[in-house]
């Protein structure tokens, strides 16, 4: 009986990381299923040769890595969709039978989904250039146009795609992707990572790219309200600052300097998963002050570690619903504050063993209905 070959592109790159961990986890979760339920698929990832890196975390998880050069993939969809008269079955040497998440075009050689993560760009058009504004509509107006099933991160994301490309509406799933941490995660020291950045026993966890729609301007304004009232705090970040928005950064870092806050906001840049996921189990609370987000990586870490949260009320944080969680008004530093204060008295520094095993099993069995329901959806519209 043949395989079904599902290969999964490597959506993200170095600059976006929650792409990047998006088709991780996805190989995670198909890979986690039963021996009996694994056995009949075949999964590949492919990649661009500069984004190989980013695939060795998983290669024990994959059958096969295609590594393509941009031309080559132009190439085989271009011919696919020009030489009519040939079988598409040509363009496709590799027997995939269903790629995602890609765009392939209306003549493909193989059943493709399309993933648009969120619509930010018409909620937030002065966060993005009209270059890039341009980019994700055309991409987006390809997507509804050509693929056999466009899939979102959220019903708030679906109801986006459905105002704005109803002909297409039929055609979409809701796939809420889970994060899965390794085990071998858990076999570390948290303090070890904590001690190596020089870091409080008691801190905050922030780990998001500094992108103005992150919104750390809030729990950097939360955290000059507490100096007032002589609190004083530490928040940790992780995440990359290397980006496009370094005069949006160099904002935040006036700000910190003119709150005198420089010793409680700790910003360590992007840093090894493992050494993020050790701060986490040790933080007190992680925090996702975000005003806009497709489906939270940074929330489902937290929940995978059964880790308390103080989230903003964004419409999709509420969706996610995640347990040990206050939510504030993601415009309102006064509230944010007020929980901040009432944590860092309340909370211990992690990690819980005892519920981080709970979690771990609660985890386990979300990631395989994960995979299960990539599979279903894969079944459902290949060709």
């Amino acid at each position: 009986m043949k395989k079904l070959h599902i290969s999964l592109w490597m959506a993200g790159n170095s600059g976006w990381m929650g792409g990047t961990i998006y088709t991780q986890n996805l190989a995670r979760a198909i890979a986690s299923l039963p021996v009996e339920e694994r056995a009949k698929i075949k999964l590949s990832v492919a990649c661009f040769s500069s984004n190989l890196n980013l695939v060795k975390p998983i290669l024990s998880y994959v059958d096969q890595v295609y590594i393509y050069g941009k031309l080559y993939l132009k190439v085989c969809h271009s011919l696919a969709e020009r030489l009519v008269f040939l079988p598409t079955q040509i363009f496709n040497p590799l027997k995939i039978d269903f790629l995602y998440p890609t765009y392939v075009g209306k003549r493909y050689p193989y059943s493709w989904g399309g993933w648009i993560p969120d619509f930010q760009h018409h909620y937030f058009p002065e966060f993005f250039s009209k270059k890039e504004i341009n980019r994700r509509n055309i991409l987006h107006n390809k997507i509804a146009d050509s693929a056999p099933v466009i899939i979102l991160s959220s019903q708030m994301a679906q109801s986006d795609f459905h105002r704005l490309y109803p002909k297409a509406a039929s055609r979409t799933q809701v796939l809420n992707f889970i994060s899965y941490l390794e085990p071998d995660y858990f076999e570390h020291n948290p303090q070890l990572t904590q001690e190596k950045y020089g870091l409080p026993d008691s801190f905050f966890l922030i780990s998001n790219q500094f992108w103005k729609h992150k919104n750390h301007a809030l729990v950097i304004e939360a955290l000059g309200l507490l100096k007032q009232r002589k609190i004083y705090p530490t928040v940790v970040c992780t995440g990359s600052f290397q980006n496009n928005q370094s005069e949006y950064f160099s904002q935040l870092m006036s700000r910190i300097e003119e709150l005198k806050l420089g010793q409680q906001v700790r910003i360590l840049g992007l840093i090894p998963r493992v050494e993020q996921i050790q701060l986490m189990r040790r933080c007190l609370a992680v925090i996702q002050p975000s005003l806009f987000e497709g489906w939270s990586t940074v929330i489902e870490d937290a929940r995978a570690l059964s880790k308390p949260m103080l989230v903003s009320d964004f419409p999709v944080h509420l969706e996610q619903n995640p347990p040990h969680t206050s939510f504030f008004e993601r415009h309102n530093p006064e509230q944010l504050a007020s929980l901040m204060s009432e944590w860092f008295y309340h909370l211990q520094p992690g990690p819980n063993i005892e519920v981080e095993k709970m979690a771990i099993q609660n985890n386990f069995s979300a990631i395989q209905s994960y995979g299960r329901q990539l599979i279903k959806i894969v079944n459902t519209f290949r060709t």
